[in-house]
């Protein structure tokens, strides 16, 4: 394979994971993401009202992938690749749901048993997709820069 075809498969696959990722995001807001004993939580919820969760249980954590997708989805736009150690730390945060077992439930004052569904994968998916697509913009802008000038920390 010539360099020219990798170049334009790292180009073709970095667009495609990113618009894979924005699909699946907005897919996930129309999804019910949370079950809490009798009540859904739709992604479109929990993306406007998160930040309210500061300080109860790792929804909040869980919330700030939002802040940083939306930090890469600038870095791929404009393609800033020294910044794609940015989303790292992305779909780490988005897993922490997956290990919270209970939600306050403000309504009778217990906690509700949480189960997640398929809203939150949806949107995990689209957090791994964005993180494939700063890494891969990262690949392909390593492989155009001359072998003496590349740094991977920059």
């Amino acid at each position: 394979m010539h360099i020219r075809q990798k170049l334009f498969f790292l180009n073709h696959s970095y667009n495609t994971a990113f618009f894979l990722s924005l699909l699946c995001y907005t897919l996930s807001m129309c999804f019910v993401s949370v079950r809490a004993d009798v009540h859904e939580i739709h992604g479109f919820f929990l993306l406007l009202f998160g930040w309210m969760s500061f300080g109860l249980n790792l929804l909040f954590l869980c919330w700030l992938a939002n802040i940083l997708y939306v930090v890469c989805a600038c870095i791929v736009i404009r393609k800033a690749k020294s910044l794609f150690w940015i989303s790292l730390p992305m779909p780490v945060l988005g897993i922490l749901l997956f290990f919270c077992e209970t939600i306050p439930d403000f309504e009778t004052g217990q906690d509700a048993i949480l189960s997640l569904s398929a809203g939150y994968w949806l949107w995990y998916a689209a957090l791994l997709l964005m993180t494939l697509a700063c890494i891969l913009l990262r690949v392909r802008n390593a492989k155009k820069e001359p072998e003496y000038s590349r740094r991977f920390w920059v």
